[in-house]
């Protein structure tokens, strides 16, 4: 008896720790678990940073729809929700965001970037601009000739200038497209017809 129950707690373990990792929580979207993605090899890179759920959700839903690949921006030193508190100057993300030389360290790069030839790149806005450690990422990522089309995710604030802002931190060679946010309250299949407007012409 002692050796069913253990079995029968054990695999309630594991369920649970596959739906946590499956699971979202976002106060954006209408979206409550990450879509599978299967990747095709077509030379589309999805790659996005996300303190929460948020633009996880999105940039999953946005490579399942297009067959891409995905890689996370991790930073080197993770964000408390200290750090995101918006409503306090102090807090991390604000006094970043207050000092244009800030680059906050990446945890890894991509491996090999050789593959791809479009880049989607996701983040949320942060007073109306992309989070500092996107300027590390472009900085430091090998992105020569690449096509970079940015989304963000905002309660309110649309991409503005976040997108154009970002233009200087690479080389001559990378085309960069308009960028565009993803509504509040998006369900996956708003997501899905964003992801194919956004890319157009681009497979």
């Amino acid at each position: 008896m002692k050796r069913i129950l253990i079995v029968m707690l054990g695999l309630i373990l594991v369920c649970s720790q596959v739906f946590a990792e499956d699971a979202v929580s976002s106060a954006t979207l209408k979206i409550e678990k990450l879509p599978a993605a299967e990747a095709q090899d077509n030379g589309i890179l999805v790659v996005f940073f996300s303190p929460d759920d948020t633009v996880r959700a999105a940039a999953y839903t946005i490579a399942s729809e297009l067959s891409a690949e995905l890689f996370e921006i991790v930073p080197e030193e993770p964000y408390t929700a200290d750090d995101l508190n918006y409503f306090n100057s102090k807090a991390r993300s604000m006094t970043e965001m207050k000092d244009a030389s800030a680059r906050p360290a990446i945890a890894a790069l991509p491996e090999d970037l050789s593959k791809y030839h479009t880049v989607l790149l996701g983040y949320p806005i942060w007073g109306g601009q992309a989070p500092r450690i996107l300027c590390t990422f472009l900085e430091t990522a090998e992105l020569s000739g690449k096509t970079i089309i940015p989304f963000c995710t905002s309660n309110s604030s649309g991409i503005g200038s976040s997108d154009t802002n970002l233009h200087p931190l690479t080389d001559e060679s990378v085309v960069w497209l308009k960028g565009a946010r993803i509504k509040k309250g998006s369900t996956e299949e708003d997501i899905r017809l964003f992801a194919r407007e956004l890319t157009a012409g681009q497979e």
